[in-house]
C-alpha cells in the first residue's frame, strides 16, 4: 500500500447524471495517462437510473428510459457493465480510480477490496454485512453487499490500459424508492427482480449519508491522510466531450438504442 495521501473528490456529483458519469470516465483516462494519481469520488446524487451497456441493447430500452423520466429520474448509461441501478438522495455514489499495471489480471482484487471496504465500514457501526449475490437482486453480482439478506451495495468496474475504476452505490436509506422505479423498468427489460431483497443500511442502522461517507473514506484511505481535490480544467473538458455517450434521454435515443461508451484503448467492462 502506498503512503501517498488519498485524493478525495467529495460532493463530487453535480446533479447532471450523464456528466457525472463522464467525469468518472475522464478521471479514469487521466489516471491511465499518468496525469492523476489514485482518486476516490464520493457523494450523494440526484435521482438517477444508471443503465448498464447490456440494457442499451434491449428492444425495450427506449421505453425503459422514458419510464425512468416519467418517474422523475434522469437516465444515464454508466461506464461499467451490469444492469439498471438507482441513485437517489439517500444513496452514496462512489468511484475508486487507481493506476494498475495489469488491470485484467487484478480485476477481481478491485472487487474484493471494495466489497471488504464496505463491510468494514458497516462493521464500524456494529452492522454485519455479507458479500455475495442473492437470487432476485437488482443488478446482480458476486461482490454485492447485503445486510440480513437485503442488498445495500452494488459495484462495477471499468478497465483501461494502466488503470481501473471501481464504482457503485451504497443505499443508506429509502430502498422503497429503488423498487418503485426498478420494478416496472425490469419488467420492460424482461429481467428478474425480487423486490423483497432490495435493502438499505437503514434496515439495521439509522445514519446520515454524510456520516457513512466519512467512515467509508476512512476505510478506503486505510490510515493514509486524505486531501480534497478539485478537477483540472482538462479533465472537466474531457468529461464534457464524453457526456453524450452517457445520455440516453428521449431526445438522444433512437431506434430503441443509445450510444454507449466509445472504445478507449483496452477498455473492459465488468460487474459483480
Amino acid at each position: 500500500m502506498t503512503d501517498e495521501p488519498l485524493a478525495v473528490f467529495s460532493n463530487a456529483f453535480s446533479g447532471d447524471g450523464p456528466l457525472d458519469t463522464a467525469t468518472s470516465r475522464a478521471i479514469l483516462a487521466a489516471v491511465g495517462r499518468g496525469d492523476m494519481g489514485e482518486t476516490f469520488e464520493i457523494g450523494a446524487t440526484s435521482r438517477i437510473v444508471a443503465f448498464g451497456k447490456h440494457d442499451t441493447t434491449s428492444p425495450s430500452f427506449a421505453d425503459a428510459v422514458q419510464l425512468a423520466v416519467d418517474h422523475g429520474f434522469q437516465p444515464t448509461v454508466r461506464i461499467a457493465g451490469g444492469r439498471a441501478a438507482v441513485f437517489h438522495e439517500m444513496t452514496l455514489r462512489f468511484g475508486w480510480t487507481r493506476a494498475v499495471d495489469d488491470p485484467a489480471a487484478t480485476m477481481y482484487d478491485g472487487f474484493r477490496q471494495m466489497s471488504t471496504m464496505v463491510t468494514d465500514t458497516l462493521a464500524t457501526f456494529g452492522v454485519h454485512g455479507v458479500v455475495g449475490e442473492i437470487p432476485g437482486e437488482y443488478c446482480p453480482g458476486s461482490y454485492s453487499v447485503h445486510i440480513a439478506g437485503r442488498k445495500v451495495m452494488g459495484v462495477g468496474q471499468r478497465l483501461i490500459r494502466n488503470a481501473a475504476h471501481v464504482g457503485g452505490v451504497v443505499v443508506v436509506a429509502n430502498s422503497e424508492t429503488i423498487n418503485d422505479v426498478l420494478i416496472p423498468i425490469y419488467r420492460l427489460l424482461d429481467l428478474p427482480l425480487n423486490p423483497s431483497v432490495t435493502g438499505s443500511v437503514a434496515d439495521a442502522l439509522l445514519i446520515t449519508v454524510q456520516d457513512f461517507a466519512e467512515a467509508f473514506v476512512s476505510r478506503v484511505a486505510q490510515g493514509r491522510p486524505t486531501v480534497e481535490i478539485t478537477l483540472h480544467d482538462t479533465v472537466r473538458e474531457e468529461a464534457l466531450r464524453f457526456r453524450p455517450d452517457h445520455d440516453p434521454s428521449p431526445s438522444t435515443t433512437t431506434s430503441g438504442h443509445a450510444d454507449t461508451c466509445a472504445p478507449n484503448g483496452n477498455d473492459q467492462d465488468s460487474r459483480s
